[in-house]
């Protein structure tokens, strides 16, 4: 077993497994799974996560990058992979040349790939039900897809939209756009359009137990144990298991000093009593952050709270105050637990001021990956 890298990342795929399971039990049998992978897997690592969707069988991949993309192309991944509207026709394009599904927002774009491709090319259409971000709106929608149905060499295979909430407030808008947009699909298959795959809900409508008439679903937050909403006790978010297990470090440093010193460190100037400090070889370059004013930070060492005293470019200070005999190559736990403590990801989130999403984001792609089932480094978060 390789020795263990000063700083990692441990992401549990078993869990992973029980959020899948959780969410085709909601969906029911007879819908599809297209897991939604974007933004490196929701920070979790898209090539790890990639590689243990497909071993857990979901029916696609869903990303907004050609990059990851052709990445999970280089590391086996063959399951069909939807790339969400990411870029313009040029890049589209060659998205599709790559064998990749492209989707389709507006009718330039159609017009392009049909002009290009000499078979049959799957696309899916991106239809606007209200979030009014990307596709095209319903009202126009029924014309835009019968022209691009017109076009050659363009096999339709999906139809999907977006209907997120963060609220129970916004539960009734979203049940009424997921209703709106199953009868404009039905219309359009009475007159004749066929669709192989039609999705509307995502991980907020099957947790807040919505239904609809689409044959597939596409889940993103949920996979990672993550809540979609953002008011607490919104919807029962239990049965979630959080897939981004343990945030580790190591101590590389450590410095004894006594009552007086005049030490700058966390603004520490003169201090009333003695005081030893550690540091860190992680800091704002690996996505961390000092704590808003107000908002308290802490790391896990020899199974209690360190509280961080400071964040540096390259180096995070903590107070080892009344620890003993803590020296340089301990552990430290960042996120997870260490003995009965626990440092969550929300009580980051919430330390840094911003979601438990965009404390993700923040860290990911800086940190080597370990799966809690190998033993051997993965990728990187």
């Amino acid at each position: 077993m390789n020795q263990p890298t000063a700083v990692c990342a441990e992401i549990d795929l078993g869990a992973l497994a029980s959020n899948v399971r959780l969410m085709q039990q909601i969906a029911g049998s007879d819908k599809q799974l297209i897991a939604s992978i974007k933004a490196n897997a929701y920070g979790h690592g898209v090539v790890p996560i990639a590689q243990a969707l497909q071993d857990l069988k979901v029916d696609a991949l869903a990303t907004g990058s050609l990059k990851e993309a052709q990445l999970l192309r280089q590391h086996g991944i063959v399951l069909p992979i939807l790339l969400f509207a990411f870029a313009d026709s040029e890049l589209t394009m060659r998205a599709v040349t790559e064998g990749f599904i492209p989707t389709l927002t507006h009718l330039q774009m159609a017009e392009a790939i049909s002009g290009v491709v000499k078979n049959p090319t799957s696309v899916y259409l991106k239809i606007d039900a209200g979030l009014g971000r990307l596709g095209e709106p319903l009202d126009s929608a029924r014309q835009w897809v019968e022209k691009i149905f017109q076009l050659p060499n363009l096999r339709i295979e999906g139809i999907y939209t977006h209907v997120p909430f963060a609220d129970s407030k916004q539960r009734d808008w979203a049940a009424q756009r997921l209703q709106a947009f199953d009868q404009f699909v039905a219309e359009l298959k009475n007159a004749g359009y066929q669709f192989s795959v039609t999705q509307a809900m995502a991980s907020c409508c099957l947790l807040a137990r919505l239904q609809d008439h689409c044959n597939a679903v596409c889940v993103g937050h949920a996979l990672y144990g993550l809540s979609p909403f953002s008011s607490p006790g919104s919807v029962d978010v239990s049965q979630l298991r959080p897939v981004m297990k343990n945030l580790k470090s190591r101590i590389i440093h450590t410095s004894y000093h006594a009552e007086g010193s005049d030490i700058a460190v966390g603004g520490l100037y003169g201090l009333k009593r003695p005081r030893t400090i550690g540091v860190l070889p992680t800091g704002m370059a690996h996505g961390l952050c000092k704590p808003v004013e107000g908002k308290v930070m802490a790391v896990l060492i020899r199974g209690r709270k360190a509280k961080v005293l400071s964040v540096s470019l390259e180096h995070t200070t903590v107070d080892l105050d009344g620890m003993e005999g803590v020296s340089p190559g301990d552990p430290v736990t960042f996120l997870g637990y260490d003995g009965d403590e626990e440092i969550t990801l929300s009580s980051i989130a919430n330390a840094w001021g911003i979601q438990p999403l965009e404390a993700l984001m923040r860290l990911s792609g800086r940190f080597p990956i370990r799966s809690m089932d190998a033993t051997e480094e993965s990728g990187r978060i």
